[in-house]
């Protein structure tokens, strides 16, 4: 992403870092449930240096058996 701009004071926003946590989905199918697939959400998280607002952008999903 490029040039993305604050939204409380206009002023351009820097990458801080990718982001990822476990999906909390309580209806998983039988083979997910038997095999615990996890679904990892991925985030970016850009931070305003002036007003330290920050944005977290969805940028995907990533599956995995754990």
């Amino acid at each position: 992403m490029e040039n993305i701009n604050c939204l409380r004071c206009g002023h351009s926003m820097s990458y801080l870092k990718e982001y990822r946590f476990d999906s909390q989905d309580n209806n998983r199918g039988l083979f997910s449930a038997m095999f615990d697939v996890e679904e990892h959400l991925i985030f970016e998280v850009y931070v305003c240096p002036c007003c330290r607002h920050s944005e977290f952008f969805y940028k995907g999903a990533l599956q995995r058996i754990d």
